[in-house]
């Protein structure tokens, strides 16, 4: 009885470390850019990849703050920090990235996570 018990319980602690381990996000390549630049003008880009993302989200690494979802009446999400502005369509594989100009004289860069599933895909956006 007590080897049973001892087995069932190896079994279970076996099994939750796989569920942890498999349910983790892995950045992966999902056929998308790995970097994007702008100009000190600013302008759009629409990025398209191989698969498609259920989520996007801007982030940036430096302070760890995220991007406001911005609240529309269309099925397009729009989502802007500072300086940077996306919007997509869920489960699409197109993506638009709207800088403003940069009168700071400074360069500057931020982050899109774009999620499918528990794989995401990474874009450096960078402006002059």
């Amino acid at each position: 009885m007590y080897y049973t018990m001892k087995r069932f319980v190896l079994c279970l602690m076996a099994l939750a470390v796989t569920s942890i381990m498999t349910s983790c996000e892995k950045e992966v390549d999902l056929g998308y850019p790995k970097t994007i630049s702008f100009t000190k003008d600013g302008g759009e880009k629409v990025i398209t990849g191989t698969t498609n993302f259920t989520d996007a989200h801007i982030h940036d690494y430096k302070s760890g703050e995220d991007g406001e979802f911005v609240p529309r009446k269309d099925d397009i999400q729009c989502q802007v920090y500072e300086w940077l502005t996306i919007e997509y369509l869920a489960n699409s594989t197109e993506l638009k990235i709207i800088a403003e100009p940069n009168a700071s004289g400074k360069s500057r860069k931020l982050h899109i996570e774009l999620h499918s599933g528990l794989e995401y895909h990474v874009v450096e956006v960078k402006q002059e």
